[in-house]
């Protein structure tokens, strides 16, 4: 009888148990802890509002203006979008920056993976694969651009002299001059320069998947192509999501190797939307303008990122 009433025996009024029990107090120490929480968020939170927010609303504010640079913005409303609806040069930029996207997303992610695959598999000489592969990305782009400016020189370029060089001259091209080819060429440099940051994001993914799996599955009869279409693409699919929509924003924004390498050129046969951006902004001073440019490249940047993301998601948890 003892044991029964030490066990229903409730805490004193004042006590830490009490305390512990009153949603008063669980409330005012979770309003602590969120106060902690957001000291600690409050640096994270200033730079993203001063280098991302605050530029942001600012080139929204600028669109509805028309501004040189020197003499004060006038107010213009929403003549810059109706301008930039019926402007023949933005919409030739805008359809290369969504060909450019898609391929060099589609490019570097497959290729990526590709290579994941081969290096996880530990062929001969995988680190040295790995370090080859990944060494393009620690090259800065404006570097990488420059650098293949001079490979792909028409007359005295490595790789029209290579080409030479073994019987093969007939395939050496003007290859940033050409106006059906310059476009592709740069998209090959791309896929060069970016592949290595997708392949070591998805070999760390794919390393992390059990070998006991693998050898489950070798039992059953699955051959390499199943284990790979049936064991390491399921458990995957989360990074492999995440890694495509980060490859898709880069490729969206692309500016500088494109300009390193043609400035948008030949006849704008390269221009994106980042170069032609810089051209209003920089070369004419329509900032107002090239303003308007940047908050549709925003809301394009996320809606379509945004759209990729929650499609790639849908029916993920079911």
């Amino acid at each position: 009888m003892r044991n029964n009433r030490e066990a229903t025996h409730t805490p004193e009024p004042g006590s830490s148990g009490s305390r512990m029990a009153l949603p008063g107090y669980r409330s005012k120490n979770r309003s602590r802890e969120q106060r902690v929480w957001w000291f600690f968020l409050a640096p994270a939170l200033s730079l993203l509002f001063v280098f991302m927010a605050w530029p942001l609303l600012q080139s929204l504010r600028l669109s509805l203006y028309q501004w040189k640079g020197l003499a004060p913005p006038r107010w213009v409303g929403f003549d810059n979008f109706v301008e930039l609806a019926s402007d023949g040069y933005f919409w030739a930029a805008l359809r290369h920056t969504a060909l450019f996207a898609v391929v060099a997303t589609f490019g570097t992610v497959t290729l990526g993976f590709i290579q994941a695959i081969a290096i996880s598999r530990r062929l001969w000489g995988h680190r040295v694969y790995k370090f080859a592969f990944y060494l393009p990305v620690m090259i800065p782009t404006t570097v990488a651009g420059a650098l293949w400016v001079r490979l792909l020189e028409p007359n005295y370029g490595a790789v029209n002299s290579a080409l030479n060089g073994v019987g093969l001259g007939s395939l050496a091209m003007p290859w940033l001059s050409d106006l059906h080819l310059s476009f592709w060429t740069i998209v090959g440099v791309v896929l060069w320069a970016s592949t290595g940051f997708p392949m070591i994001v998805l070999l760390a993914a794919i390393e992390a998947v059990s070998e006991d799996l693998h050898e489950a599955m070798t039992i059953d009869g699955a051959n390499p192509l199943e284990r790979v279409r049936h064991l390491v693409l399921p458990l995957i699919r989360p990074v492999l999501i995440s890694v495509t929509a980060l490859q898709l924003i880069f490729s969206l924004k692309v500016f500088d190797i494109i300009w390193v390498m043609t400035r948008g050129g030949p006849a704008e046969s390269t221009s994106v939307l980042g170069t032609y951006l810089y051209k209003m902004a920089f070369e004419q001073q329509k900032f107002g303008y090239a303003s308007a440019v940047a908050v549709v490249m925003f809301v394009l940047i996320f809606g379509i990122t945004y759209t990729y993301y929650k499609v790639s998601k849908f029916g993920e948890e079911a």
